[in-house]
């Protein structure tokens, strides 16, 4: 089965409902607007605290449903999606445009091809070694639990979101700089909002911008790292072993949660459905993944939720030997059979990993 045909078995998903997704963007904002006050207010601690944690999960919320809207899944009127886009942004600091650059034009088209997919793509032992000790602790840290938290701001969101290199950008588009304003003058007016709100302005900065901030830094690491590493997901070194098709089905992965998380769990870690069609909603995910692994069933990772679950891919996969298609330790000892072997036959991944 080719990708294109694949895709074809998915268009019964591909559609939503603009009245829904009006819906969902005007709740979440407002739902955003009002805990972002609270955080800000001189109300009680405790109310703050929670606030600001929620303002977070919210700003991830609002995050996803840009992140739809800018793949044209949100609604179906494309004008629409760009200005929903733009507002669902706002929150965790987005410019709408170079999203788009750096996710749907390199990331989509890429995935996992090192060079020119750059979201966790892990370093070749050869590479550690050579980094300054100081990279080197940096590259420990953010295979952590913890340093989930600090990879996405450091070596994504500021460098190809606030300061881009001028190389990337095409001048002849105004909107990187229109959007990157845009956030600009929002967070300015938060700025604004915490000076004239509280009587104690660095905690308001604390609860109502850095928490908030912080836990969306989390999810999101959290998200792009899972999606894209575990002990049989394939990275590829050579442009010449590596296809869209082959790059989605062996570096992507179905993350299941448990249905008591279902609030809170994202439908992004059904992964695997959403780069084999980006244009599928993220609220039909679920159902296009079920569909995906009827399809071919042989060919998934699938990842069952806990917390020694996670914990175990963590500890596994640190580095990547490209010629060998295995995880290595910081010793480079490899940790993982070759998925060179798996990818080129059949295979069926339901895990645990609890050992």
């Amino acid at each position: 089965m080719t990708l294109r045909e694949l895709r074809g078995h998915l268009a019964a998903f591909r559609w939503p409902s603009a009245a829904r997704a009006i819906a969902q963007v005007t709740l979440a904002s407002g739902a955003y607007v009002a805990l972002f006050g609270l955080a800000i207010s001189d109300g009680a601690v405790a109310l703050r605290v929670v606030a600001s944690l929620l303002a977070g999960l919210i700003s991830g919320n609002l995050f996803m449903i840009g992140h739809d809207a800018c793949h044209g899944s949100f609604t179906r009127l494309a004008k629409l999606d760009r200005v929903i886009g733009r507002v669902a942004f706002l929150p965790s600091y987005h410019p709408f445009s170079l999203w788009e650059l750096s996710h749907n034009k390199a990331h989509h088209i890429y995935t996992n091809l090192r060079g020119r997919d750059f979201v966790w793509t892990p370093a070749t032992k050869k590479e550690y070694d050579a980094k300054p000790w100081a990279r080197r602790a940096l590259y420990r840290l953010y295979r952590t639990p913890v340093g989930l938290a600090l990879y996405y701001p450091i070596e994504i969101w500021f460098p190809r979101h606030v300061w881009p290199r001028a190389a990337v950008l095409d001048r002849s588009r105004p909107s990187y700089t229109l959007d990157r304003l845009l956030v600009l003058a929002f967070f300015a007016v938060q700025l604004v909002a915490v000076a004239r709100s509280s009587s104690c302005w660095p905690v308001a900065t604390l609860f109502g911008l850095i928490v908030p901030w912080l836990v969306f830094d989390w999810l999101i690491g959290f998200v792009i790292y899972f999606s894209h590493t575990h002990p049989d997901v394939r990275w590829f070194g050579d442009e010449a072993e590596w296809t869209s098709f082959e790059g989605i089905l062996a570096g992507t992965t179905r993350l299941r949660f448990p249905a008591w998380s279902a609030p809170v769990a994202s439908a992004i870690m059904n992964h695997v459905a959403h780069h084999v069609d980006p244009r599928i909603a993220l609220v039909h995910l679920e159902a296009a993944q079920d569909r995906i692994e009827e399809l071919v069933p042989d060919r998934i990772i699938v990842q069952t939720w806990s917390i020694a679950a996670l914990l175990d891919i963590m500890r596994r996969c640190k580095l990547y030997d490209f010629d060998a298609a295995c995880w290595l330790d910081y010793a480079g000892i490899a940790t993982t059979k070759s998925s060179r072997v798996r990818s080129s036959s059949p295979r069926s991944t339901v895990r645990s990993l609890m050992r």
